[in-house]
């Protein structure tokens, strides 16, 4: 080893050390503020901006340092504040169940990679706008969604919240894969379009891994099946056409695959 890489390695540490003393501050200072919502000593629309702005810095430092369960945990909180509206009683307990979290992992909490997926699952599911969640049966089924654009992965997002599932949302297909192998879900579901990558290119790449051939994997798109577009994409795979046949298309493959 160099003395160039024991430098960069102890920079490493030192980053790393800095953020997480930043973010038991962080942590310490977001419980303060769940509190001062609760006593409305700060409104609700002060304190909503508040959790969304520290929520994105927070998930954007975890997701530059690499930090994975850090940076799971924070991606769902960012997510979770992100549709809030209002913040009753319930929401701000389940946003205490992600600060308590956080606090955990920035004080040292180890948490083995075999855990990570139930320690996900343990999270409180996101509250997608226009759903009514008093009325819906929340069943612990996680779909992941990899769908690079905002409204297309929202129209997908309310059809499962409606029918219960969990439900987040990456939007860059490398990224995805780390995902998909640290949480486990019970389905992906990816858009064809991801950039570099494609939808056919990461359903055989789960396809090709052990530890993910056996998700259920649907590419969502404009395309038919016969489209030279779709060439090479495992057969196990689902297809879920956008426009007047998506529901349809939803709905038979969550039966086909069995989520229910």
């Amino acid at each position: 080893m160099s003395a160039f890489d024991g430098t960069d390695n102890e920079n490493e540490r030192r980053v790393i050390a800095e953020f997480l003393e930043e973010l038991r501050d962080t942590a310490s200072q977001l419980q303060v503020l769940l509190g001062n919502m609760r006593s409305r000593s700060t409104s609700t629309q002060e304190g909503l901006a508040t959790l969304k702005r520290t929520a994105g810095n927070i998930r954007t430092q975890a997701h530059m340092l690499g930090l994975p369960m850090i940076k799971l945990v924070t991606h769902r909180l960012d997510e979770y504040v992100a549709e809030l509206k209002e913040a009753g009683a319930a929401e701000l307990d389940e946003v205490q169940v992600f600060v308590d979290r956080i606090e955990k992992l920035a004080d040292g909490e180890a948490v083995p990679e075999t855990d990570m997926p139930a320690m996900v699952r343990s999270l409180p599911a996101k509250r997608t706008a226009d759903v009514d969640f008093g009325s819906v049966e929340k069943k612990n089924i996680e779909i992941l969604l990899v769908v690079p654009e905002k409204a297309m992965s929202r129209i997908v997002e309310r059809e499962l919240a409606a029918c219960g599932y969990r439900t987040s949302t990456v939007r860059n297909g490398f990224e995805a894969i780390e995902t998909i192998v640290r949480t486990q879900p019970d389905m992906v579901i990816a858009s064809m379009e991801l950039g570099m990558l494609s939808g056919v290119d990461m359903g055989c790449a789960l396809a090709a891994m052990p530890v993910t051939q056996t998700i259920p994997f649907s590419v969502l798109t404009s395309y038919e099946w016969g489209s030279p577009k779709l060439k090479g994409l495992p057969p196990r795979a689902a297809l879920i056409r956008k426009g007047p046949q998506f529901g349809d298309d939803l709905a038979e493959t969550l039966a086909r695959f069995e989520i229910t």
